[in-house]
């Protein structure tokens, strides 16, 4: 019996089941008539016996076929077929050497379950020898070292003047805010009103106390740059891992590193204190787990973990839950793929249902009043997120958003959308590069539809067009090569794109490594601590409000009376409670160029920090050295006098 991958000649088969065709009978004495054993072989091989002339075979009669020419099992790329064998098998063949056609069909059957049952052995590995393709084999330590240049590339470039520039922003102030908050044991420093989930600055709150307070790197603010730093570290790693996995290639997971880190907008934006930041950490995590999840169960119960984590961090990363699902469709095998879907929903839909529990705890589902036994004043879940929505709304111009991308980082933007439609259009080849494209596609189609767009959102946006663009470039470099017959090319191609946006990033990126935008706001919280009474009611915005109430610093003085200038106006327990409506209970106003900007463009709203200003007296100035006018910060005293 022979078998084989193909259908070639029996003389190139190879042999998968071993031992006879048919199990042997008991010796006998040949039939009379032409020899089952072939021609020039009269007697069987197991003794002598009595001396025959050869015969001519007898063709098979209607319904019959020779032994020999029996195919007993066939697959598309597997067969097993029947020649004649060495041993007698009296009880298969009759006196002419053919067989019923009812015997064969029962000899047939029987074998066939016998080839399914027994073991089989793989034939050999052949490589051929005019073989033009050869894969690049690269070792392991190679790529470590070469990723880790890069990672500390990137390390060097975000962390060279991280402190001074860019001006520091409302956002930090408000986020690092929030984690002395959490500190003193609140979730921020007014009441909770559910305008964002707050795991984001409970973990900076967290950094905070491991490396030993907010002053350890000269302010709040730089404490929570310096973790940035570390998550941007993270997220470049993590783009490569997910890059190299989804292409099969390391060149192009390198390259989606460096456009990731290397972005001179990227590098303005991932230096600040976002939760943007921190949330796409966690989203690349998950995909990074996904993709390299082989099916693993483990894997993907640690890729949702992290997923509700980014959304925790920040709701926004809740749009990435389809794509994130799809790709966990993806990586899993047909047999375990909807188990694994509906864990993986549990777990990630659980941990985003903590902010949600949270309220419901607190009795804050609704709003007050909505509820026939709840006459309290409180906030609500509810209200928060449709004020967020409202504010959202209002505050966002999705034309000035682009106009700021397109003056900055138009080359980007335009050869990403190529890529899109590339990944889109390859997507009907294979699957995997679909991923990258609706991962792009999600954020996109949250702000066209809403038409929320803040120049932030780009801290999203840049590691999916960086995904995007080397899985494009890669599939059609491969592609080329692969007609070509020289995998190398396409290697050589990607380091040559490389070696020039290294320099050119670099280069675009030297006002963030030059210029000092923040040293009026560190002059200014200096002055403060050394000229300021400690029981003085300043109004201040939220870049200085964490560092004058912790007691850090030099002199080490807290002000407990310094209130957020938005909370005095809009939050009802400041403005009537702490300072009674009257301009008077305020002493000193720390005025920089937003607040300004509030108070001249809405003053019957801002009233109340427009009658205090009309009596204040301009005690102390500073300016940014970069000369902006942004970076421009008054100190007034009031004059409790009429």
């Amino acid at each position: 019996m022979k078998t084989s991958h193909g259908a070639g000649p029996e003389s190139q088969g190879q042999r998968y089941a071993q031992g006879p065709a048919v199990p042997p009978g008991p010796p006998s004495t040949p039939p009379a008539g032409p020899s089952p054993y072939g021609p020039g072989n009269a007697q069987p091989p197991y003794g002598p016996g009595p001396a025959q002339t050869p015969q001519p075979r007898p063709q098979p009669g209607p319904g019959e076929s020779q032994i020999g020419n029996v195919t007993i099992f066939r697959t598309a790329q597997f067969f097993v077929h029947a020649v004649s064998g060495r041993r007698r098998t009296t009880s298969l063949q009759n006196a002419s050497g053919n067989t019923s056609l009812l015997e064969q069909v029962r000899w047939i059957s029987t074998e066939r379950q016998r080839v399914l049952d027994s073991e089989t052995r793989l034939l050999p590995q052949v490589e051929l020898f005019n073989q033009l393709r050869r894969e690049i084999l690269i070792p392991w330590w190679f790529e470590g070292f070469v990723v880790l240049l890069g990672l500390l590339l990137t390390l060097a470039v975000h962390g060279l003047n991280v402190f001074a520039y860019p001006l520091y922003q409302q956002d930090e102030g408000l986020l690092m805010s929030n984690a002395w908050a959490v500190q003193n044991g609140m979730l921020q420093p007014y009441p909770y009103t559910y305008n964002q989930t707050p795991f984001g600055w409970i973990l900076t709150a967290g950094w905070s106390t491991l490396t030993g307070g907010f002053a350890t790197f000269g302010n709040a603010l730089n404490s929570g740059r310096a973790l940035m730093l570390l998550f941007t570290f993270g997220s470049s790693l993590l783009i490569y891992l997910i890059t190299a996995r989804l292409s099969r290639s390391r060149s192009a997971g390198l390259l989606a590193l460096i456009l990731f880190s290397l972005t001179p907008l990227g590098i303005t934006y991932q230096r600040e204190v976002l939760l943007d930041n921190i949330g796409l950490f966690f989203l690349l995590l998950s995909l990074a787990l996904v993709v390299g999840s082989e099916s693993r169960l483990s894997s993907i119960v640690f890729a949702a973990v992290a997923l509700g984590v980014a959304v925790m961090c920040k709701d926004l990363f809740f749009i990435f839950f389809p794509v994130v699902l799809y790709g966990v469709w993806l990586h899993t095998t047909a047999f375990q793929r909807k188990f694994a879907l509906v864990v993986f929903s549990y777990i990630a839909l659980s941990i985003t249902s903590l902010f949600v529990l949270l309220a419901l705890l607190k009795g804050e589902i609704f709003p007050t009043g909505f509820l026939p036994w709840d006459h309290h004043q409180h906030p609500s879940l509810w209200e928060g997120l449709v004020s967020q929505y409202q504010n959202a709304l209002s505050m966002s111009d999705f034309t000035a958003t682009w106009q700021t991308w397109m003056r900055n980082e138009m080359p980007l933007f335009v050869i990403s959308g190529v890529a899109l439609a590339i990944n889109i259009l390859g997507g009907l080849r294979n699957r995997l590069l679909w991923l990258p494209a609706f991962l792009l596609l999600t954020p996109w189609l949250f702000m066209v539809t809403t038409g929320i767009a803040f120049p932030i959102y780009f801290v999203i946006l840049l590691p999916l067009m960086a995904l995007n663009i080397a899985l494009a470039g890669n599939w059609l470099l491969r592609s080329t090569t692969q007609r070509l017959g020289f995998d190398l090319m396409r290697v050589l191609v990607i380091f040559v794109i490389i070696g020039i946006l290294i320099p050119y990033s670099v280069q675009h990126a030297q006002i963030v490594t030059n210029q000092t935008a923040t040293n009026a706001q560190v002059s200014t919280l200096s002055w403060v601590r050394a000229n300021v009474p400690e029981d003085a009611t300043m109004i201040v915005n939220s870049d200085l409000y964490a560092d004058l109430h912790d007691p850090g610093g030099s002199p080490a003085r807290s002000f407990a009376h310094s209130q957020l200038y938005w909370n005095a106006i809009y939050d009802p327990d400041v403005r009537y409670t702490i300072l009674h409506d009257d301009w008077r209970s305020i002493d000193y106003l720390v005025v920089d160029s937003s607040m300004m900007q509030e108070i001249r463009t809405h003053p019957s709203t801002m009233l109340l920090l427009d009658r205090a200003l009309h009596h204040a007296t301009l005690v102390q100035q500073f300016q940014a050295n970069n000369g902006d006018p942004l970076g421009t910060i008054q100190i007034y005293q009031v004059s409790h006098t009429e």
